[in-house]
């Protein structure tokens, strides 16, 4: 369940603040009694929203020639439709160069024309939304300026070493390897050679022996060009790491990979371990870091890079006789701040002059700040100041470091701390530690009062109520409230009190002869410093006075054995007659010839004119009187009316059911009868109550005939197995209806293991329904046995 989730009404009522997309689904009210009743609802909830972006495109630089699959996905409800553009224009389909499926785009065959800005758009009925990104083409031919072959590498005598290849090129392109100005005519992806080249393009040399001593050159080439890079192999003595780790910058939140590979005896074992600013790394307890594999290479992955993953890695290899060590370095690009503080001389009522000083940009200038304020009084952070520029905060003639911002809106005499993050195009940086309090100068109120209402209470009472201020919103000392209150529709406010302290209710004597009329009423709030702004001005009623009407015409009808329908002229609901709003009716009734008899009574809410009085004894007589209720009381006690309850309901159940085939969507049903007792009312006919077998019997249907022992049900759907029950009725009710028979269009059931809780058919094909008529599952089903419950759960 949400956090932001809560229940009232003693949980029958779920309310869900804020509500966000991700709070839509199915919810289950389960309600049960102390005992074994229970039940339970679902309820689907759907939360529709604009579409938005929660992963936006990214830029794609991809090689001339290449394939590029972009998708972008919106989360909306109901679900977006998607449009893409390139340079604002919408694209549309071209075969065989430009497929667009939903929100996939695909451009086949990649040239440079097709650079260029591209927008998806999601759009249902509560908007659009864009996402962008830039595509470029990349197209030139190989260099090793960045990333030249090493210039000595060092192999031990029987162990590997990885010669690495990796020039800038666009496309990829092909490699060619030689010893000496000697070519080596390997084959990409070679598995079998001691000396291979790996499909990456890197030279693996295994097994090394002093032959292996040479110079090696690597060359590139596509169609735009050939570049070469040499470097020279030799022989160590000793244990030696042939590929150190390199410099490395990674954008904070990302993962970077540090390699280091060792070559070394195949005949000795070799254990890596790594450094970080020369304190060994426990890999098994920090979860930032992980030792791997990437593109053949081994070494150190940094995952989810902090700042403060920045510094020295040292890359250390072992084995039983000796260790080398290799080290570089790792920054973390984007952004840092500083402290935070206030300047003293700028602390007002409501704003305050906030500055701090910038840490190191990490590869990128810094766009804007943003400032986060925290009440102390709420301890809840929200966004004081948003999207401050860089450039604007920059205060000429100080220290190029500081950065200066007002933040307004502030409560007086409230205390506040205060933090700060930065913003550059790599993302967005840590937040500040947080200032230390500072709290605002005293001053009047800023905040009016809220939910103005009330409306209650005792005859000639006029209640005015109001949710107090906060602490954090009071201002100064001296807190108190000037209520205001005048008739409906006049324009002077001729009443005007004054409260201390910081309460939320007044009550005042209107006269009684002023009941449930229309008042105007205000508040306003005020300190020491003084008077804060009024609140908005609110309609409510004087307290109502208790009803002088007397109901007529209160006429009692049986309605079956336990039920009586109660009858009456509804009253005008009119100041004048109800002296207030009309609540309801009640009915008073209890047993007419019983000693001492026990009163009790039902009402109902809303203007009406019959009620229905239920839970009563078969054949027994009642007396019932009515009274009209408002929010003052009970109006006069009305008229007395006397009524007999029918005598029972039918007590035996039919026997002897038997179902039949009787046509292409019938059946024909026939059962044993029965007699009723002097305690019952004569019979009238009977009731075939049937439905799908899973389904509740609360969606049965039912024929209805009279005093005869056969029927017809229309309607039966082939392949369906179906429950029926047959009961007598009378105006006493419905009877006791009986034991549960099993049946298809043709015909009944021939057996139930009520062991197993398997229906057995002789039909060849039978569904079980659930639900609806298309979820279904064929053959043998489980019968599942539930109970209702009569009555309603409190």
């Amino acid at each position: 369940m949400s956090p932001r989730a809560s229940f009232t009404d003693h949980n029958r009522v779920l309310i869900i603040e804020d509500v966000r997309i991700e709070d839509g689904g199915t919810y289950i009210c389960h309600a049960s009694r102390y005992t074994t009743a229970r039940t339970q609802k679902n309820v689907t909830l759907f939360i529709e929203t604009k579409p938005y972006f929660s992963y936006p495109l990214k830029s794609q630089h991809v090689d001339i020639g290449s394939k590029l699959t972009w998708r972008c996905e919106a989360t909306a409800m109901p679900e977006p439709v998607y449009e893409w553009y390139k340079d604002g224009v919408r694209l549309v389909i071209i075969p065989g160069k430009i497929s667009i499926v939903r929100n996939v785009l695909t451009i086949q065959n990649l040239d440079i024309s097709d650079n260029g800005m591209y927008q998806c758009s999601a759009e249902n009925i509560y908007g659009k939304s864009f996402t962008e990104g830039q595509l470029r083409v990349l197209a030139f031919p190989p260099s090793f300026v960045k990333e030249p072959l090493i210039d000595v590498m060092f192999g031990v005598v029987g162990g590997n070493i990885t010669y690495p290849c990796n020039p800038e090129a666009a496309p990829t392109p092909t490699y060619t390897w030689l010893k000496n100005n000697m070519e080596l005519n390997l084959n990409p992806g070679d598995t079998t050679s001691r000396i291979r080249m790996l499909q990456n393009g890197n030279l693996l040399i295994l097994n090394i022996n002093p032959g292996d001593v040479a110079y090696y050159t690597c060359r590139a080439e596509n169609q735009f060009g050939r570049s070469t890079s040499t470097g020279q192999l030799q022989i160590a003595d000793k244990v030696v790491i042939g590929l150190p780790p390199v410099n490395v910058q990674v954008k904070v939140n990302q993962t970077a990979f540090l390699r280091c590979q060792a070559s070394y005896n195949s005949l000795q074992d070799v254990i890596y371990t790594w450094l970080f600013n020369d304190e060994i790394i426990d890999i098994n307890k920090n979860v930032y870091y992980k030792q791997g594999v990437s593109q053949t290479l081994t070494g150190l992955f940094v995952t989810g890079a902090q700042f403060k993953h920045s510094g020295k890695y040292t890359c250390r290899a072992q084995t039983t006789k000796e260790h080398t060590e290799a080290w570089a370095f790792l920054t973390v690009l984007g952004n840092e701040p500083a402290g935070v503080y206030a300047i003293q001389s700028s602390i007002g009522t409501s704003s305050l002059r906030l500055s701090w000083t910038v840490g190191a940009s990490n590869g990128e200038s810094i766009l804007f700040h943003t400032v986060e304020a925290l009440p102390v009084m709420l301890n809840e952070w929200y966004t004081a100041v948003d999207h401050v520029s860089d450039v604007s905060s920059i205060v000429p003639g100080l220290d190029n470091k500081k950065r200066v911002v007002e933040v307004r809106g502030l409560n007086p005499g409230c205390g506040y701390r205060f933090r700060v993050y930065s913003t550059n195009s790599f993302g967005v940086g840590p937040r500040s530690r947080q200032s230390d309090a500072y709290t605002t100068r005293y001053g009047p109120p800023t905040h009016p009062p809220t939910h103005v209402g009330g409306g209650y209470g005792s005859v000639g009472d006029l209640t005015i109520t109001w949710m107090p201020l906060e602490d954090y919103q009071l201002g100064g000392p001296g807190i108190g409230y000037h209520v205001y209150y005048r008739r409906n529709l006049t324009d002077t406010w001729t009443n005007k009190v004054q409260l201390t302290g910081n309460v939320g209710k007044y009550v005042t004597q209107v006269g009684a002869y002023n009941y449930y009329l229309l008042y105007d009423v205000m508040i306003q709030p005020y300190n020491d410093l003084g008077q804060g702004p009024n609140s908005s001005v609110s309609t409510i009623y004087s307290a109502e006075e208790i009803p002088s009407i007397s109901i007529t015409n209160v006429q009692a009808y049986p309605y079956n054995a336990t039920a009586l329908m109660v009858t009456w002229d509804p009253v005008p609901d009119t100041r004048e007659v109800m002296k207030g709003k009309l609540l309801g009716y009640q009915v008073n009734y209890w047993e007419r010839f019983t000693d001492d008899p026990i009163m009790n009574s039902i009402s109902w809410r809303g203007q009406m004119s019959s009620g229905l009085v239920i839970g009563l004894l078969p054949d027994m007589w009642y007396t019932v009187n009515l009274q009209a209720l408002n929010m003052a009381g009970m109006s006069q006690i009305s008229e007395t009316d006397f009524q007999l309850t029918l005598k029972m309901a039918p007590r035996m159940y039919p026997t002897e059911i038997h179902v039949g085939s009787h046509g292409s969507q019938s059946v024909y049903v026939t059962w044993r009868g029965v007699t009723t007792g002097i305690e019952e009312e004569p019979i009238q006919g009977y009731i075939l109550r049937y439905w799908f077998d899973g389904d509740d019997i609360r969606t049965a249907s039912d024929v209805r005939v009279g005093k005869q022992d056969q029927a017809v049900i229309y309607g039966i759907q082939k392949n369906y197995l179906y429950c029926l029950r047959v009961l007598g009725f009378s105006t006493g009710g419905d009877g006791t209806m009986s034991e549960l028979v099993y049946f298809t269009l043709g015909g009944r059931i021939a057996a139930v293991d009520q062991s197993l809780t398997e229906v057995k058919a002789t039909a060849s094909h039978l569904t079980k329904k659930y639900g609806s008529k298309n979820s279904s599952y064929k053959f043998w089903s489980s019968y599942v046995i539930s109970w209702d419950i009569i009555g309603a759960f409190l």
